[in-house]
Formats: structure tokens, sequence, C-alpha cells
């Protein structure tokens, strides 16, 4: 709870609050809206004010001491031109002389309520003659005594054995008062007070706490006194401070054991002791006038309107945090998703309030159907409530800035000018300030839109000085937006989903008419324009496509229609950023579009802001649930994010509604195949290639499937990639993009090397290449980096710094590539995707450079005719038979060093099963490599030696964690002997390795990454020698490090070389130890890492030199 010092803000005992809180307490008051208010003890007035602009045909008075105060009063209430409200200076005795009438709200406090217990009666008196029938009276006033401790003990002790019969059944009452207040007062003096009470003898204690009368002046001896002035005291202003539930459950079950019996005036006496409470704003009525609950109702809340200036974070000082900010400052941290809905939507509706119909409408998950988000949403709502979260408003009806109808934004009060700030209270009663640059932009009609107006505008909006309709606040957002600052837009999302929509359906508007000019197409004009585009993108020119609507835009730069046509050209070409920057300034004309804001979804996806992608398709399928292509955008988000089990009920929904849409076919069979579900997976991908055969990236997400099944041959897969590359190339003749290769042919002069790949950035890709590209003889080697992935770190800084030429080359088609590395003059050009995202290999068809390679990024064949080697470890020679699976000539070049470590590696610890006294197996392999064969190998090894643990990484979610359990115990594995860890970042990975003694590797598809970082850690994998080179990865790193005990022939040689392991711990350790010592280290010894490397390029070329055709060979070392 709040401190009692701010516990009751002006906001908090405005009339809007206390209809609301008489509400809770089943207590019928008056409208605010048309309400007769007296305030005494007012002060200046500035709460009064408040309520009279928000209410004008509410009646306002106000009445205090203070002359001085009252006249600052009448300046306010003059320069705001107010009918509305009257001001007196006052005291007591006039106040009691005169009768100006029945009052539907008397706010007491101040001066006024600080007085003896007769003054108090004869103002009360008053009040209870000039209130109206459904009035209410909120009076200020000290609780508890405000003497010392002791004289609140000697009260507490004495209301509890009250009933006493006789002198023991006094002391015993006493006694359970101090075991109840030692276990609920706070510490501090009066605890430190109970502590040393329970300390004495019986006597003492009687003579000390007992004898003698004690004290009126507590709760229960004020509310018999408004009896008898004919007053009924409903509750608490704040009506959660009424429960004890407020404090914490363990002082819930504490009050319900003393107080269960107690009426309800002696039950919040009760807990006013119990957590030392020192003041109340006591809401009264006439007696009998109503019947209030015994305690504030909160199935109430229900039906009362919400609202609350947050602001979502995600970061504070530089650290994580998942919350809000509130207007005040406060962080509000909560993992609680619906809550954090709920603040967002707060936020985003703010000043104005929604319902509990419209936060439920915003907070159902259409990805949860089963979900009762009702309840959530409720219990949510009572948390905050009881919390008495700072920021958070409430109210029985909707709020003041609801009611505005005038469509141009305006200030709640008009501005003084002046050098300082001007304290003012906006509608809800809160104090905010406002700056002499904030009401400087105000004045001035609120044109500009640079970034100090924007710091202006929001921060105004947060302090609620802004007020208007729904389209008032439209009309002033998209002036921002279009200038293009995508910063700000996706500051806003969440006020333009809500402006999009009408209240039913979750919005602010009051129907669904669209409230944006002129958003009719001109169609004549516009289809010559979007038929140009789209010929240009069908010819694969996506570049010249942006350059054309470009170019129009640029002559007409706030024609929302060509602003439309350039979006989605951007969109349809991949130019992400330049999408959001459109669509942003197309927002600003126009944004009330559906197929706006999927568009927007998807470029926020695109670009990894996964956070506000996902809430924009939520928001679109909550307004539309059978849209595939909503569902499919949802689907695409929840993959990104690891959560499999949410993407693949997605990607069913987008089938369910489109079955025959190849693109939804194909992300069904992407994510099917990452939730292990391998069978499906290609069903679904092999459909979608029949209604898209040139679907290249489906191709690939096929031939990636194919790649992980164990019951695939190496026949069958060579087969599968050859089909792909005679339609690659195929689709290159067609191109007829006729590139000249006219690099001289000179074998010893310099070579530009080209190297693309999606992965050119933190990607075990990279750490691969690093030790690689930094260790190139640039004296005989230019290297060109060609990044095919719309995003960057500072491992691709560190690339970048080291490339002669870089380019990021995600928005250039195929075409448009394959021209560009041409006219880079590229000698040999390298792939390091393969079949794998972002990966280019269509344009190595088209043939941009005279030697083209492909390495690292995909154990195997690309099946491109065009591609010419294939770069392979020469331990991968033995056992022969792998060159067959190629389409490419091998290139088999020695390498000792492979993997660069993340230099903040954790260090190598001592073997666990020293510690353990058993072996503790893992894999921290992707799930799809791991298939039931795999499974029933790693259970007989855990059959076979009980005593053994096996650890598995990588798990997406529970439901992955569960499947995996059930088929381990099918083949034998007990429960016990399984440990799963969820996905983490890289260092907690590593960290993993800490408490594992051998890595188990997965077969077809060995581990390469993970086998490294294993290496790295101390700890060795065992592997299996396959038939394909996915299937010996895991040998070409263990032989490398010189563990050939730790490569298998068979499955049977698999489990054994695991078992025997077992009793050889301090051999386990000591190899453990020695792991990081046996990767070589670049320029010791006059070893160079790249040397063999660069032997097999230049080797290569002079091949090609010469007009040989490329063939397979040897690199000596």
């Amino acid at each position: 709870m709040n401190d009692v010092k701010t516990l009751y803000p002006e906001h908090r005992i405005s009339p809007v609050a206390l209809h609301a809180s008489a509400a809770l307490s089943h207590v019928a008051a008056t409208q605010p809206a048309f309400a007769r208010v007296l305030e005494i003890g007012c002060g200046a007035g500035e709460a009064l004010i408040a309520h009279a602009r928000a209410w004008p045909n509410s009646i306002a008075l106000g009445i205090d001491l203070d002359e001085a105060r009252i006249g600052e009063g009448h300046q306010q209430i003059q320069a705001s031109g107010l009918t509305n409200i009257e001001l007196f200076a006052a005291g007591l005795g006039d106040l009691l002389a005169v009768s100006p009438g029945e009052f539907d709200y008397i706010i007491i406090h101040g001066r006024f309520s600080y007085t003896d217990a007769d003054t108090r009666d004869a103002l009360l008196g008053w009040c209870r003659q000039h209130l109206s029938a459904q009035g209410i009276i909120a009076y200020h006033a000290v609780v508890l005594s405000d003497n010392d401790d002791e004289t609140t003990l000697r009260n507490a002790l004495a209301f509890h054995s009250a009933r006493a019969a006789s002198e023991a059944e006094q002391l015993n009452g006493a006694r359970a008062m101090l075991g109840y207040l030692a276990m609920t007062l706070p510490d501090g003096a009066l605890k430190t007070q109970v502590t040393n009470a329970e300390a004495l003898d019986n006597a003492s204690l009687r003579q000390r706490y007992l004898s003698g009368d004690a004290p009126a002046g507590d709760y229960t001896d004020f509310a018999r006194a408004m009896q008898a002035l004919d007053l009924d005291c409903i509750g608490d202003a704040l009506p959660q401070t009424d429960l004890a539930a407020s404090y914490g459950e363990r002082q819930q079950q504490l009050h319900a054991m003393i107080a269960g019996q107690s009426d309800r005036h002696s039950a919040r006496q009760y807990l006013d002791y119990a957590v030392n409470r020192r003041e109340r704003f006591t809401m009264l009525c006439a007696k009998d006038a109503a019947e209030p609950s015994f305690v504030p109702d909160l199935a109430v809340l229900e039906s009362l309107h919400w609202t609350g200036n947050f602001t979502r974070v995600f970061t504070i000082n530089g650290q994580a945090f998942s919350g809000h900010i509130s207007q005040s400052g406060v962080p509000v941290r909560t993992e609680n998703p619906v809550t954090l809905q709920i603040l967002d939507l707060l936020g985003g509706a703010w000043p104005m309030s929604l319902s509990v119909d419209q936060l439920i409408f915003n907070c159902r998950l259409p990805e949860r159907p089963g979900d009762d988000t009702r309840r959530l949403v409720l219990e949510s709502l009572r948390d905050l409530f009881l919390n008495n979260l700072d920021g958070l408003c409430w109210s029985a009806a909707p709020g003041p800035y609801n009611l505005a109808d005038n469509d141009v934004l305006m200030p709640i009060a008009p501005l003084a000018q002046t050098d300082d700030d001007t304290r003012i209270m906006n509608l809800w009663g809160e104090a905010v300030t406002v700056t002499p640059a904030q009401a400087r932009w105000l004045r001035d009609g609120m044109r500009a839109t640079d970034d100090e107006a924007w710091a202006s505008f929001t921060t105004l909006r947060i302090r609620g000085v802004l007020n208007g309709s729904p389209l008032a606040w439209k009309n002033a957002i998209q002036p921002f937006l279009r200038t293009g600052k995508v910063a700000w837009l996706k500051q806003c999302i969440n006020t333009l989903l809500l402006l999009s929509v009408s209240e039913k359906r979750g919005g602010l508007l009051q129907s669904d008419t669209n409230q944006d000019a002129d958003s009719q197409t001109d169609s004549a004009r516009m289809d010559t324009v979007y038929e140009e585009a789209n010929r240009l993108i069908g010819k694969g020119m996506a570049k010249e496509a942006r350059d054309y609507t470009r170019a129009l835009l640029e002559n007409d730069p706030q024609n929302m229609h060509i602003l439309r046509c350039y979006s989605r050209t951007c969109v349809l070409t991949g130019a992400w950023d330049e999408a959001l920057d459109a669509l942003c300034r197309l927002m600003g004309h126009y944004f009330s579009s559906l197929d706006i804001y999927y568009d927007l979804a998807t470029s926020l996806q695109k670009t990894l802001d996964h956070f506000n992608a996902k809430k924009v398709v939520q928001g679109l399928l909550r307004l539309d649930e059978k849209n595939a292509g909503f569902w499919n955008s949802l689907g695409t988000i929840y993959h990104a994010r690891g959560d499999m089990t949410l993407a693949e009920k997605c990607a069913r929904e987008a089938f369910r509604f489109q079955p025959r849409n190849p693109r939804y076919l194909a992300m069904m069979g992407v994510v099917l195949s990452d939730n292990q579900k391998l069978d499906e997976a290609r069903y679904f991908l092999e459909k979608s290639l029949e209604l898209a055969p040139q679907d290249f990236d489906c191709f690939t997400s096929l031939l990636f499937v194919l790649t992980h099944d164990n019951r695939i041959s190496a026949q069958e897969l060579l087969a599968k990639h050859r089909d792909y590359g005679e339609r690659v190339t195929a689709w290159a003749r067609r191109c007829a993009l006729d590139l000249p290769l006219n690099n001289e042919k000179d074998p010893h002069r310099k070579l530009r090397i080209g190297f693309i790949s999606g992965d050119l950035r933190t990607h075990p890709v990279s750490n691969f290449l690093l030790p690689f590209w930094d260790s190139f003889d640039r004296t005989q080697f230019e290297l060109v980096g060609y990044n095919a992935a719309p995003m960057h770190d500072e491992v691709t800084d560190h690339l970048r710094a080291g490339a002669v030429l870089w380019r990021d080359v995600s928005q250039l088609s195929d075409r448009e590539l394959a021209r560009q590395v041409n006219d880079d003059g590229v000698d040999i050009l390298i792939d390091l995707s393969g079949h794998t995202t972002w990966t280019r290999l269509p344009m190595f068809a088209l043939r941009p450079a005279p030697l083209q390679m492909t390495w690292i990024g995909y154990p195997g064949t690309t099946g491109v005719p065009a591609m010419d080697y294939r770069l392979l470890s020469s331990t991968l020679a033995s056992p022969p038979g792998l060159a067959e699976q190629f389409t490419e000539q091998i290139l088999w070049v020695p390498m000792r060093k492979i993997f660069e470590p993340h230099p903040q590696s954790p260090d190598v610890n001592t073997l666990p099963a020293l510690r353990n006294g058993h072996l503790t197996f893992a894999s921290f392999n992707r799930p799809k490599k791991v298939n039931d064969e795999v499974l029933e190998l790693w259970a007989q090894i855990l059959v076979r030696e009980p005593g053994a643990k096996l650890l598995m990484g990588f798990m997406a979610d529970d439901e992955m964690i569960a499947m995996m359990t059930r088929q381990l115990t099918r083949f034998g594995a007990r429960p016990e002997q399984l440990i799963f860890k969820t996905r983490t970042g890289l260092i907690g990975y590593l960290e993993y390795h800490h408490h594992i003694d051998i890595l188990l590797d997965a077969f077809p598809y060995t581990g390469g990454t993970t086998t490294n970082h294993g290496a790295w850690m101390g700890v060795p994998t065992l592997t299996l020698c396959g038939e394909t080179m996915a299937g010996r990865q895991g040998v070409d790193i263990m032989n490398g490090y010189g563990l050939a005990e730790f490569v298998a022939n068979d499955k049977a040689d698999y489990v054994n070389k695991a078992l025997s392991w077992q009793g050889r711990f301090e051999e386990l350790n000591a190899i453990r130890l020695s792991m990081r010592s046996r990767i070589p280290t670049d320029n010791a010894d006059g070893f160079r890492v790249a040397d063999t490397f660069e032997k097999g390029l230049r080797d290569a070329w002079k091949i090609y030199c010469t007009g040989e055709a490329p063939r397979s060979f040897f690199v000596e070392e």
C-alpha cells in the first residue's frame, strides 16, 4: 500500500472517485456529472476547479479559511471562464450560519477536520442537514490516537477485551490481542511496545495497560458518534484499505480469525490496529438511506471504468525490466501477461477510460481460445486495485475525457504565459506541471512536428493536459506520423489500434464509420501505377520497382495513394526498413485499414520487433478470426520466438481457412519440422511445391527437413538436391541474364573473394568464419561481404571492418544481386548458407562470378550445377564415399581450427562426475535432430547404467519436455534420470556444461556448433559416424581434437563407448582440462588458420585460368 502521507491525493477523494467507492459498498450516489459539490477546506480550489472543468453541468462550491488561497482560486476561475464554481473565504461559524441548499458530495479536510469532537459534530450535523437523499460526505480524520504508542496499545487491548466478564477474561483477551498485533504490525515503535508488553507478567500488564478508562478517539468511537448524528459510515474513500487482502495473505488470514464475528465497524478497527493505521477518509451517508456492504464488494470492479497513464518499458538504467512506468515515474513490474496487456491498453487509451468489456475484448488471445479471459482480466484488475497502483484511476461511469466532443485537440485549461512551470490539475484530479516550452507549443497551435514538439505532445498527453474526441486525437497524432519517424509510430501503436475501431469491438470510436478523409483510391491513375510496379517485381527487378514508385512519391510526397503503392512495393520486395518508413507516413493520412496493419505487422516482424508485431496481429485476429494471413503471420512470430506449440496452432488455423495456399502450407511444414513432426512437415512442404513449383525457399525447407530424416538414404537425398538444381537452372535460363565474366585470368594476381550469407552476425556460421576472415593475407586477397539478412550486430561490424567492400543485399532480387556481384568484379564467390534461412542459391545459377563455391552453413550439397566446388575438411575424406553425395567438385582442405569461441566463455571446471559419483550425459542439439532412433539409443545407455543422468537442453516449452519424457521412458529410461533445460542466452547455455560430463551426438544430422562449444568447455562429444556429411560433422570435430575414442562405428559401439567411461572419471577429467589447449592459436609456431584455405582458393583459380573444368583435389598442408 501507499504510505499514509500520500494515501489520499486529490484524485482519490474527488467526486468521481467517491462515486466509484460508494458503488463498491452497494451505495448509489449521484452521478458526478450532475452533482452539487461542496469542499470544505478547499485551499485554492484546484481540485474543485478540475471537477468544474470536467463536468460543466455540475455545480461546485469551495470554502477555506485562507483568503489568499481563495484569491488564487478566483484568478484561475476567471482565467478559465468557468461559471459553475464559486469559492468563499469563510470560517466554521460563517458556514454554520448559512443554508446554501443540499449537496450530493461534501468533502471535508484540512483544518476543518482537525477539531475537537464537539466542533466536529457541529460541522457534520450541519452537513447532514444539507445532504441530498443520495448524498455522500467524505471526512478526513485521525483514526488511532495521535498520542504516544502506549496510549494506542492501551486502546487496542481495551477494545479487544471490552466484553470480558471477569479480570481473567480481560487478561486473556489482552494477551490474545498482543499476539495478534505481534504477528501483524510492521516493524517500528508500536511493535516494540507490543513485544515489551508481551514480556510483562500479568500483574504488570494489568496495571500498565488494563487499568483506568481508555480514551475515546478511534474509528469505532467515530462511527458511534455518527450514528447519533443520523449518519452511517459507508467505508473508506479508498475501499481497498478496508480489505485485509490489501495488506497481504497473512494479514487477511489473521484478520479473519480475530474479527470474524465482529460488526463491520469493529472489523475495520481491528484492521486499523493491525497495520497501525493513523488516518482515514471516511465516507458517510444518511442513516437508513442505504445498506452499505460489510466490506467493499470486489465483484463491482467488473462494472467500473479504468484508465491509467502507463508507459511500457523494457529497460531501466540499462537493466532488463518487464513492466511500465507511471506518470509520476514509479516502476510497475509484473510477469503477468494479462496485467501487462491491461496496462498497455490503459496507457494507449489514456486519458480516456475503458470499460471492463473493452479490456476483455483486447486481452483475449485468439490463439488461446480456451482461456477464461474475463476471469483473468478481473483477477488482474483486482490485484491492481488492491495494490492501489500509482497512476491507476477508476470510475463508475465513463471518465471525463470520454465525453469530449471537440474534434481539434485542446488544452484542458488556458495556460498563462510565464517563464515558470505551471501547476494544474487534470480532469482526473491529478496534480501535474506544464513547462514553458510545452505551453509555448500549445499556444502556437500545436503545429510543429519536430522532436521537441513530439516530446511536448507525449508529455502533455501523459499528464492529461490535452482533451478531445477520438477524431481529435487521431488528427493530432497523424501529422507526427507523416514525418516517417517509425519510433514515434511504435510508441503509439496501442493508441492507434484503439482509435481504429468502435467501442463494441474494444476501441474508442462511437462507430466503425471510417474517419480517414479521402481514403478511396484514385482508381484510373493508380491502376496503371500498380500494374507497372507488379510488372517490375514479377521480372525480378525489385530495386527498379521501388525506384519507380519512390520517384512518383518524390513528386507528390503526401499522396496517400502513391504512399500505399510504395509501401506495398517495399513489402513485396523485402525492403523492410523502407516499408516501415512508408507505412508510418501512410498512417499519417489513413490507418483504419486492416491491410495496412497487416503490412505493418509483417514489416515489424521482419525487422525483429516481435513484440509490436504480435500486438498488431493479435489485434487483427480479434477483428477477423477467419483471416488465414493473420494466422500465418502470428505463427511466423511465435516460430521466430521459439514457441513451437503456439506456432503450430496458428499455422494449422491458417491452413484451415486456406488449405491450398502454398505459402501457408510451406509455413506449416517449417513449423512442424521444428516441432519434430518430420512426416507431416514433408507432406506439407511437398504439397506446397506442387502448387508453387518455383518456390525455391520452400524447396530449401524441404531439403533441410530431409537432411534430418534418418529414413532417407544418401542417394535419395542427392536426387532431391539435383531436382532443386534443375529447377533453379531452368529458372536462370528463363531469366536470360547473360553476365560478362571479364575477370583477368592471371593465376598469381590478387583475388577478390566474395562471401554471401544471411548469418554474417552473431551466429554459428560466423563462429566458424571468423578465424579464417581475420587470418586472410590481405596482400593476396580482397574480401567482399554480402549480408543477405536485414539485420546486423557487432559481429557484422567486425566483419565489415575487414572487407574492402560490404553490401547489405536483403532487398535485392536474385537478378539484381547477381548483377551487383558481377559489377563488383568478384573472382570467387562463396556461399555460406546452403539450404538454410536467407539462402541466395538461385542467384548462383545466374553465374555472376567465374568461380563459385559453397562452404559452411549447410552439411550437404547445394544441387546447383553452377556451383563449382564444395570446401570440405580433409579429415572427412575417410571413410570414402562422401564425395559422391555432392554435385560440386570437392576441395579437400586441412583445417586445424574451424571455430571461434566466445571471448566471455566461462572457465572449464572439474569433471562433475568426480563430485556426483555418476556420469551425466547431455545433448544440446536442436530437437529436430533428435529422432526416436536417437532417443532409443540414449535410453539404452540409461537402462544399462541406472545411476547415469541425461540432461537435454534447447527445450522449447513444457509440451516438448513432456513429449521427450514420454519417448525416453517408453524406451526404458526412468523419469528421475532425466533433466531438461529450456533455451537460454549463450553464456547461460555454456554454463550448463559445468554440470555434464559427456555430450551425446544425434544422428543422422550430427552436431556442429554444439560439438565445438562443448569441446571449448572441456566436454567431448560421443558421435556416430554416418553416411552423409551431416552424419560426419561430429567425426570431423572429434578427430580434429585427437579424440578418436569418441567416434563410434555403429549403434552398439556407441552404447559401449558411452558406458566405458563409468569408473574412468580421472581419465575423462584429464581430457576435459586439456581440451582448450588442443585448439591451435593463429601465428603460434608458424601456424596460420587461413593458410591452407588460401592455398585451396589459389589452386582452384589456377585451374580456372588454364581453361580446365573444375575438378576435385586435396590441398597439401
